[in-house]
């Protein structure tokens, strides 16, 4: 007797409705966005949309202060 598969990449199919979570910041959100739809991407669109999503979250991460949230806040 034997198992049947599971847990196999090759039996799932991508799911292009899955929609990112909000934060509330347009650039973020906008990154995850354009990385929400990589399994329908064309491959050679996959390296310039996360490099660009690494791009921005990384300028988010490290930008010294959320003025939005400070204005809001104070």
């Amino acid at each position: 007797m034997t198992e049947p598969d599971q847990g196999q990449l090759d039996d799932v199919e991508p799911d292009s409705r899955i929609s990112p979570p909000q934060t509330g910041h347009d650039e973020i959100d906008g990154a995850l966005s354009d990385v929400a739809d990589l399994p329908s991407a064309p491959l050679a669109d996959h390296y310039d949309r996360l490099a660009k999503a690494h791009e921005v979250l990384d300028e988010a991460l490290h930008r010294p202060g959320d003025q939005t949230h400070d204005a809001e806040s104070g």
